[in-house]
Formats: structure tokens, C-alpha cells, sequence
């Protein structure tokens, strides 16, 4: 019960993600239909002038709000200097979503440029409380002044976006001109409809808006805020799942952990049900009806399941800590929350019920006469029942073996595997204030160090898709085949840093000349152009031509679930794109060579805190939340095996004992110690054998599920199904083994005695 109501807490948690919008049923946000030659593809990005533009034209928008990425930037006020995480947004942001001011008001906070809306937190570092902080200037980036017009409470845990701060959407304008175009996508957009407005109404009249105004095929529609985070994935216009399908895995796993339980307690009371034959005879015989023993019995069940559950809030209690930690959740047992009373309820109702039923319906079926006259015998019926039931937990528990070993597969699967360059000793950096001016001489005296191979930046962290088009020609494409081309904007030596092989050409060289009018592609880029020797051949982007200078290999730059896309590598032409800095260095002497780049960056970047990460623990977070589930899982099935454990220790016990005179009379006669055990063990083997062949396709068609979510992934071979199986029959012996092991070697004159 305690780990269902873990699980239930968790599931809770992820309902209630973003519900605390006051206006989240009239709350949208605008997204894309792109198409391509590969089918639709959905994305969040719009251009940045598309919201007001909204809500100048379609009357039933009530209000509009831009949103970007997060963005990081220096925080300094007097002696205090630190990076910290926000966002820019329009005006109407605050009067959106509910994240409630506590100085300053809705209407006005944004409105001016230069103008900054802190966290409370944030006010509270800098200036010691919010009233101190508004009005006071932040300077940002050591070059900018900004008055904060106000603050908000800190955000919740249960958001999806997360600031603590935002700038006016008009100053991240400003600094980007490509956002006021059509044909260029970035920030997000979002909208609230007036009330009584009709969502599918507004999707036909915006359908076409971009395409009114920009030679595209692209298409927006309204997608409710409240799906963004559970229901995210889409196929050619279809939402085909996301995080729900965790939330739907472990509900099920919950209910699973708690079945097994149940069915222990059937199991248990039925065997034992010879011990309460006369009870039930005496009271038969006095008139008690079948309906009045049913609910005694159920009622005992049930009393049991509350007493398990004061039980179970204790243990809850203890383990929520380390379930928060595993699951990045801030969850906490509150009382005052009618849901969680509802999911406590139905949690012991269910326990109780359930293992109450079979039991309640059984002993309530036994005849007065027959009790009352002589000892209850186990009928072939209620022995293929008690099987039967062991044959279900142990096929559940398999399942959840099997699921774990291919879960944990899959992911180291993912972590090891070939990326096409090299991740180990690679380190990212951020390339902040002074140093993007300052780069050339940075890399040159890094490379003057013998314990660093190689230094180069771009536009692109490799680890997602950053920027793309797909405005792409070249000589023989199909007019009406678009393709989406991944744009990577380098500097000399990225390839090299980054150890990507070329299969043909060069990569970028100062050697030669005009490097600025050549690219060099990837072999999907190759494929889909249906290029063999691509090098020297034109392409024409962004209203220029490029000649191919080389072809690179292959490479992962976004998380194997997705199929290795086509991309180009431009020359660096824009420095203030280059946000990534790269630098390999030698396996020896690591920690040195860290305080070395340390003090070169502190030298050129004083202010600036040095932020790096090795890309292989980068590549290793991409992947937490499989991680967390391959946990989870982990945890799930081994309580699982241990609940069916129990149930089956408890079984052979009353089995044992109910065979006493019969293993007496066989050691009479000559049996000996090993065949007692192997005619106890044989009893309890044959379930198991079934519930593993039961346990086989179904746990093949669950992970097969599961693996086709990820383009590149592990093959399900036998011999994880023998390992399961084989572990499951380990355990079950184990199991019965010392009961068995206790009857044979009992004296039979002991067991040969009259009771």
C-alpha cells in the first residue's frame, strides 16, 4: 500500500502540472503544422510578431503573450554578481498566467524597456526584500541598466515554465530583427480566448494566417495549454501520446504491486480456511444468512486494509524524501488536499475489497451439516483457484523483470553508443561577455597548452536541434519536396575538435581561400539530395549559393528517439550565435587542466562565473527521464517479486503442515530427504513454469511498445526472457526450499501422532 500510494502521489503531481492558471480553460498555445517531405512535423516555435497580430484580428482572442526560451545573463548589484535564468515575455504575460505579483501591477510591469520583474527569491538575494527592490537597477551583463517594475512570487514547482525573472519581449525585439519575420520561427505564443468562445471556430480562422503573409505552407492552430505537458507528442497532426504514457505505465504498475498483495491474502485466508469451517458451520446453524457472512468477512478484510494503512502513511512518510530525490518531485502528504483523501480511500477500499472478495465468497459457501460433522476438506476447484492466482502475481512479477532488464538495457544502449564523435574529454563551455570578442586570443593560448587537443565554438550544444530550415535547393529537387535541413554555424576546427570523420572533401580550412561561400554536409544531407559525390556541387539557402566543400559522417545531435537528420555546417558569420565553446583535452592531469581554462577565462571574464560541463555527463541528462523510469521500474519489480515471495512462503508453510502425516507415512516406507523436497518443490514449480510462459509474449508486446519509441534502439533477445524466467524459478525454490527442507527432515514419530 505504501508504494501504491507513492506512486499515486507521483501520478497525482503530474495531473497537476500547470492547473494553477486561474484562466487554464480558455489558455492556449499556438503551435505549428510544418511540412515536409518525410510527413507533418509539429512545432511550438512561431515568429515573433505573430501575437499581437492575433489579437488584432480574430475578435475571440482576449489576449496574446510572447514567450522565449530561457536565457541566461549576469545579475550584478554592488558587490553581488551571479548568473541567473528568465525569460521574455509581452505585456500581457502576468494577466495570462497566474504567477501573482507581489509589488508592481499586471498592466505596467512590462511595459518599459530596461525594465526587469524579479522572483521574490531574486529580490531577496540582491536586495534583502521586495520592498528595497523595486525601483532599484540591476546592471546586466556589466553593459545594461535595469529598473525593476516589480516582483512575483517564486515559481511553483508544479509549472512548466520556469524564470526568475522576465524582461519585456520588446528588448529581445530589439536584439533580434529576425524575429520580426513571417518565414522565422523562436519564441512561443500563447493566448486566452474569451469566454463562451469556440476553440475549433478560431482554428479554421487562423489556420491559414502565416500563410497570408509569407510564401509557406505552414499552418497554427490553438493546442490547450493544460495537454502541453502530458500530451506532447505528435504524428502527421495527431497527438500520439508523451508523458501521460508514464503516468498511464505506473498507475498500472501501482495497481499491479497492490493485486499481488491482494492475491497473497486470498491465497492465505482461503488455505487456511479449514480453521474457520466450524465458525462458520456454528453460525449457519444459528441463522446467520450468506449476505451477513460475506460482510463479516469483507469487513474484516477491510478493517485490516486501514489498519495497513496508518501503516503505510508512516512508511510514506519516511520514504518521501528519497522518492522526491529520485523522481525531482517536491511532493508532500497534504491532508487538507481532498484528492489525496480520495486516493487514500480508494487505495484501502480497493486492498480491502478485493483480497476480501474470493475469501468472503468461499468460507460463506460452506454448508452447516458438512462442517458441523466433519473437517473441511480443499476442493480441486478452490486448489485450481489457489494456483491459478500464483500463476497471475508471478506473471505479473516476470513482466516487470522482464521490463526492467530491457528498460536498463536500452538505456546503457543509449549512453555507450557510438554518437559519431568522441564525448569523452570534451568539455562545453559558455561563451559569455568578453569572451566572444575576445575568442581568437582565448583559443590560441588554450592550444598553446599541451594538455588541451583541440578549441573551436558554434552555434549548436549537440545535444538537440537548435536552428533549421527548409529552404534548401539544389540541382534536380522535386519543386515540391521540402526538406528540414539542421543549420550549424562553426568556427575552423569544430569538426576536428569534435573528432566528426569526413568521408569525402575537407572540412573548413584557413588554408584556403573563400571558405565562407562553402559548407560541408552530412551524409544524410547527401542521401536525401541524392548526392553520391556532393563535393564541389551547389546548393543554394538564405538567397546565396554554397559549394560543398566535404561530407562528414553521420553523427547523433539529439536524443536516439529521433532518426539522424540532415544537416549543413556554415562558416561562422554570425560570432553572437556562437554561444558554445568547445575544448578537448587530454585524459591526464584533468582537474590541472580545468583550473588552467579557469584562470584564462577568469582573466578575460573576471565578473562571469566559469560554466562548463563535460559533454558525456551533458549526453547522460538528456536521458533522465528514462532513467528515472528504468528506477522506478527497477524498485517496482523487485518489491514485486519480493510480495509474491511472501504470499508463496506462506503457501508452502500451510502446505507443508497440511501434509505432515502424509510425509511421515513416506519416510516410513523409505522415502528419502531429497525426493520429500523435490515432491514439495514440483507442487509449486509447474505455476511458476506457466505464469513464465504466460509472461513472455505479453512482457515482448509491452517492450516492443516502448522500443519503437526510439529510431535507434536494442534488439529484445531470448536471453533476457531465460533470464527472467530462470530467475523466477531461483527465487520461488529458494522460496519453498526451507519449508521443504523443514518437513522432510522432520522425525516422523513426531508426525505420525494423532492431534
Amino acid at each position: 500500500m505504501a508504494c501504491s500510494i507513492l506512486i499515486l502521489l507521483w501520478v497525482i503531481s503530474e495531473l497537476n502540472v500547470n492547473t494553477f492558471h486561474a484562466k487554464l480553460p480558455r489558455l492556449y498555445q499556438v503551435m505549428e503544422y510544418q511540412y515536409y517531405a518525410d510527413g507533418v512535423n509539429t512545432f511550438p516555435n512561431t515568429p515573433g510578431i505573430l501575437a499581437p497580430t492575433l489579437k488584432n484580428e480574430i475578435p475571440e482572442i482576449e489576449q496574446t503573450a510572447t514567450i522565449t526560451w530561457n536565457v541566461n545573463n549576469l545579475f550584478t548589484v554592488d558587490e553581488k554578481s551571479f548568473k541567473e535564468s528568465g525569460i521574455y515575455a509581452r505585456e500581457d504575460f502576468f494577466n495570462m498566467f497566474s504567477f501573482p505579483l507581489v509589488a508592481g501591477t499586471k498592466d505596467r510591469v512590462l511595459k518599459q524597456p530596461h525594465s526587469v520583474v524579479l522572483s521574490k527569491s531574486l529580490a531577496e538575494k540582491y536586495f534583502g526584500n521586495v520592498q528595497e527592490a523595486v525601483g532599484k537597477a540591476i546592471t546586466i551583463n556589466q553593459d545594461k541598466s535595469y529598473t525593476v517594475s516589480g516582483v512575483f512570487r517564486d515559481v511553483p514547482h508544479s509549472s512548466t515554465l520556469k524564470f526568475d525573472y522576465v524582461f519585456p519581449f520588446k528588448d529581445w525585439l530589439a536584439e533580434n530583427q529576425w524575429g520580426k519575420s513571417w518565414t522565422s520561427n523562436g519564441p512561443f505564443t500563447y493566448v486566452t480566448l474569451k469566454k463562451g468562445s469556440d476553440k475549433e471556430a478560431v482554428n479554421a480562422k487562423i489556420l491559414d494566417f502565416i500563410k497570408k503573409r509569407a510564401d509557406t505552407k505552414t499552418e497554427i492552430f490553438l493546442y490547450p495549454f493544460k495537454d502541453t505537458y502530458l500530451y506532447s507528442h505528435f504524428e502527421n497532426k495527431k497527438v500520439v501520446g508523451g508523458r501521460i504514457d508514464y503516468v498511464w505505465l505506473f498507475l498500472v504498475v501501482a495497481f499491479f504491486i497492490l493485486l499481488i498483495a491482494c492475491i497473497n491474502f486470498m491465497n492465505l485466508s482461503t488455505a487456511r480456511s479449514v480453521k474457520r469451517a466450524k465458525e462458520v458451520g456454528i453460525r449457519k446453524a444459528i441463522g446467520a444468512s450468506r449476505a451477513s457472512l460475506i460482510g463479516q468477512f469483507l469487513g474484516e478484510s477491510v478493517l485490516i486494509s486501514f489498519c495497513g494503512l496508518l501503516l503505510a502513511v508512516l512508511l510514506v512518510e519516511a520514504f518521501l524524501p528519497a522518492f522526491n530525490n529520485l523522481t525531482d518531485k517536491a511532493i508532500a502528504l497534504d491532508f487538507t488536499n481532498y484528492e489525496l483523501w480520495i486516493g487514500l480511500l480508494g487505495v484501502t477500499l480497493f486492498t480491502g475489497l478485493i483480497s476480501g472478495s474470493y475469501p468472503a465468497l468461499y468460507l460463506s459457501s460452506f454448508e452447516a451439516v458438512k462442517t458441523l460433522k466433519a473437517t473441511v476438506k480443499s476442493s480441486v476447484v478452490e486448489r485450481f483457484v489457489r494456483k491459478g492466482l500464483v500463476v497471475f502475481q508471478f506473471a505479473l512479477s516476470v513482466i516487470l523483470i522482464i521490463s526492467t532488464i530491457l528498460i536498463y538495457n536500452q538505456i546503457q544502449y543509449v549512453q555507450h553508443k557510438n554518437l559519431g564523435y568522441k564525448i569523452d574529454n570534451l568539455i562545453k563551455l559558455n561563451i559569455d561577455g568578453n569572451l566572444g570578442e575576445q575568442w581568437d586570443t582565448f583559443r590560441q593560448e588554450l592550444e598553446r597548452d599541451p594538455k588541451v587537443v583541440s578549441v573551436s565554438r558554434s552555434s549548436s550544444t549537440f545535444l538537440s536541434r537548435n536552428s533549421n530550415t527548409g529552404g534548401v535547393s539544389w540541382p534536380g529537387k522535386q519543386t515540391q519536396s521540402q526538406i528540414l535541413f539542421e543549420m550549424v554555424q562553426v568556427d575552423y576546427g569544430l569538426l576536428r575538435t569534435m573528432d566528426i570523420k569526413m568521408t569525402q572533401g575537407r572540412a573548413f580550412s584557413r588554408e584556403y581561400g573563400q571558405d565562407t561561400t562553402r559548407v560541408v554536409i552530412n551524409q544524410k544531407a547527401a542521401r536525401v539530395m541524392g548526392m553520391n559525390h556532393p563535393v564541389g556541387k551547389i546548393i543554394k539557402f538564405w538567397g546565396r549559393n554554397w559549394e560543398i566543400a566535404g561530407v562528414a559522417q553521420d553523427f547523433h545531435f539529439q536524443q536516439l528517439r529521433y532518426k539522424i537528420a540532415p544537416l549543413i555546417f556554415v562558416l561562422m558569420f554570425n560570432p553572437n550565435f556562437a554561444s558554445n565553446g568547445f575544448v578537448r583535452i587530454k585524459s591526464a592531469g584533468i582537474s590541472k587542466t580545468l583550473s588552467d581554462i579557469k584562470h584564462l577565462y577568469k582573466q578575460i571574464n573576471p565578473s562571469y562565473p566559469f560554466d562548463y560541463q563535460f559533454m558525456d555527463q551533458a549526453y547522460e541528462k538528456l536521458y533522465r527521464s528514462e532513467m528515472r523510469v528504468g528506477e522506478l521500474a527497477r524498485y517496482a519489480a523487485l518489491l514485486a517479486v519480493i510480495i509474491c515471495c511472501l504470499g508463496l512462503f506462506g503457501l508452502s508453510a500451510f502446505t507443508a503442515e497440511q501434509r505432515t502425516k502424509e510425509i511421515g507415512v513416506r519416510k516410513v516406507l523409505g522415502a528419502s530427504v531429497q525426493n520429500l523436497i523435490l515432491m514439495l518443490s514440483k507442487d509449486f514449480t509447474k505455476p511458476v513454469l506457466v505464469s513464465i510462459g504466460i509472461a513472455i509474449p505479453v512482457s515482448w508486446y509491452l517492450m516492443h511498445n516502448w522500443l519503437s519509441d526510439y529510431a535507434y534502439h536494442i534488439e529484445i533477445s531470448w536471453w533476457v526472457f531465460a533470464l527472467a524466467g530462470g530467475l523466477a524459478l531461483v527465487i520461488a525454490w529458494l522460496t519453498v526450499s526451507w519449508q521443504s527442507v523443514k518437513a522432510a527432515t522432520t522425525n516422523p514419530v513426531n508426525s505420525l501422532k494423532s492431534e
